[in-house]
């Protein structure tokens, strides 16, 4: 073997020693790189049928109405938000409020009178996300009717506008740098959240998740339930009114029952979500127990309300990978609060994409501008147990699990792809030193001679060799 080709032969051994390392090395993460290759993925297995106990007549059918139960209705008003929510021991809660219009008057009142019995009078908790009209506008309407026992409202302070001023009542509970809203329906849904009700005054606070005691926690023994507040978590969004990012007020809020798990979050953008993932993705490493350490990596919320009515701005992918799994997500229900050919273009293009992204199945994406009210309710099934229902259906996660691709009966496991791999550049390494090796040393050893002739040139004086 000449020297040209024992060069180009010890490169090629070299290269395909320090592959077959690295190769080695890979087959301790073949778990991580057959997924992220697709190799190995999750699909929809069927569950194998079982047949019915013969019924002897004396089993009894279960009246879930006698059993705590969990509903929480996003109520179609239009372009806006208005969720109530029937906790499991009996309260009920009024999150947001709708535009400043009469049909989101008339729709509030429509729900509530088909729902609520003739002397419900008050709501024992409601929250204001943010000053924005479309979710404070008829919130007074509902609070002037209905007043709440606890109010939650965001740290801005109320001043009315130039013709029609306001002193707002919570001024001092808001903290030192709160911005002011100098709008009518900002006003007018922070007048109503100081209602008394039978003559005696309510409690309001200022959103804040530091504040534990601000957790709402109700039941009791297997029927406890916690709505929980995890942002925002800076004072304000903004210097002044003309500056402010009011929709990143909105608090990002978790309610749980028997395992069930709600997360809606308002209006809130990039600002406020990024701090949550921050939070979260620092309790992981921080060493601190709090109520961020439940967002471990299989974590899974049931239920998501869109951000922003689906705008692109809002519910980032980082955040919904916090709040969610990949198997998970499959399951998961996405509710969009929105007006029908609303000018916003709600929900933009961008957001549903991102929601598909992360597994949501496009039938469980639901949207109020085209089914209307939305109703989930966590409650017992007739063999008692509990399950998360859509309208009066149960809702069923997917019987998922992880498989192979495969060729033929192959399954094509990382071990087998990266050893074929490797044969294939094996015999690619012999090919590439018998031939092109051989090729380039072919042609360089000529000795000054072409082709076996000496080249003679004859001049004046006779034939002399050159």
């Amino acid at each position: 073997m000449n020297s040209e080709k024992k060069k180009i032969a010890i490169i090629d051994v070299l290269v395909l020693v320090v592959l077959a390392i690295v190769l080695g090395i890979s087959m301790a993460f073949s778990r991580d790189i057959e997924l992220k290759l697709g190799l190995l993925y999750y699909a929809e297995v069927q569950e194998e049928e079982t047949e019915p106990e013969p019924d002897d007549g004396e089993g009894d059918i279960v009246d879930y109405t006698k059993f705590p139960q969990l509903y929480v209705h996003f109520v179609d008003v239009g372009q806006g938000d208005c969720t109530i929510i029937e906790l499991p021991d009996g309260k009920t809660m009024l999150i947001d409020g709708g535009e400043n219009k009469k049909d989101v008057e008339s729709a509030v009142q429509t729900f509530i009178d088909k729902t609520f019995s003739s002397d419900f009078k008050y709501f024992d908790y409601a929250i204001l996300t943010h000053p924005d009209s479309d979710h404070c506008g008829s919130f007074d309407y509902i609070l002037n009717k209905y007043p709440a026992r606890v109010v939650y409202r965001p740290n801005v302070e109320a001043v009315g506008t130039e013709k029609k001023p306001y002193t707002d009542p919570g001024k001092s509970d808001l903290k030192s740098d709160a911005i002011q809203k100098s709008t009518g329906a900002y006003a007018a849904a922070v007048d109503a959240m100081y209602k008394e009700i039978d003559g005696k005054p309510n409690v309001v606070y200022v959103t804040d998740p530091s504040d534990e005691e601000q957790t709402i926690k109700g039941g009791d023994g297997d029927n406890t339930y916690s709505f929980t507040f995890y942002s925002p978590l800076s004072d304000n969004y903004g210097t002044k009114e003309s500056d402010a990012s009011w929709n990143d007020y909105s608090p990002i809020m978790i309610l749980e029952y028997k395992g069930f798990k709600f997360a809606m979050s308002g209006d809130a953008e990039e600002e406020n979500l990024g701090e949550f993932v921050a939070r979260v993705q620092a309790a992981k490493t921080d060493g601190v127990t709090d109520k961020y350490d439940v967002f471990t990596d299989s974590y899974c919320v049931n239920v998501i309300k869109a951000g922003h009515h689906g705008s692109r701005n809002a519910t980032t992918l980082d955040y919904l990978n916090a709040i969610t799994t990949e198997t998970g997500a499959l399951g998961v229900y996405c509710v969009v609060s929105c007006g029908a050919g609303n000018s916003y273009k709600h929900p933009h293009q961008e957001a549903l994409d991102r929601y598909r992204q992360i597994g949501v199945n496009e039938s469980n994406i639901l949207r109020t501008d085209l089914v209307g009210d939305i109703t989930f309710s966590v409650h017992v099934d007739e063999q008692g147990v509990y399950k998360l229902y859509y309208g009066d259906k149960a809702t069923k996660a997917p019987n998922l699990a992880l498989v192979y691709k495969t060729i033929g009966s192959i399954e094509l496991k990382w071990a087998i792809v990266a050893w074929v791999i490797y044969a294939v550049l094996v015999i690619a390494a012999i090919v590439h030193i018998v031939f092109f090796a051989g090729k380039q040393s072919g042609g360089s050893g000529s000795g000054g001679k072409s082709g076996g002739k000496t080249t003679v040139s004859k001049g004046k004086g006779g034939g002399r060799k050159k």
